[in-house]
């Protein structure tokens, strides 16, 4: 799950995004998930439905961009956190949010050269 701490952010990562491919590769590296488990015969052919289970542990990452850090119409850095909270044993989340992982997205680069890396 993304969450944008208000508009502004989420305009800003949105043009980010889609000016530089190299940056939108690492959000969304960033973010997959694993693929579901399935059951193989000896011939390596699918032979069960997905094994979906339901999730310990909901995740989400907030994105924040300070208008203070724009270079034309473009983010220098990203901020994000990474964040976890339990669930039940239904899947049904419990208890609150716990804020497991701080860090940037930031470009080293020029917006006609960007050099996007997270940092942590």
């Amino acid at each position: 799950m993304i969450e944008f701490n208000d508009s502004f952010t989420q305009v800003a990562v949105a043009q980010a995004m889609s000016a530089h491919g190299d940056l939108h590769r690492l959000i969304t590296y960033q973010l997959t998930f694993p693929k579901w488990a399935h059951d193989y015969d000896e011939t390596s052919k699918r032979t069960g439905p997905d094994k979906i289970k339901p999730v310990p542990t909901m995740h989400k990452t907030s994105l924040f961009v300070s208008p203070l850090d724009m270079v034309d119409n473009l983010p220098r850095e990203i901020n994000f956190a990474w964040w976890e909270r339990e669930c039940n044993d239904l899947g049904y989340p419990a208890g609150e949010w716990r804020r497991t992982i701080v860090g940037v997205y930031f470009n080293h680069g020029t917006n006609d050269n960007p050099n996007w890396s997270s940092h942590t």
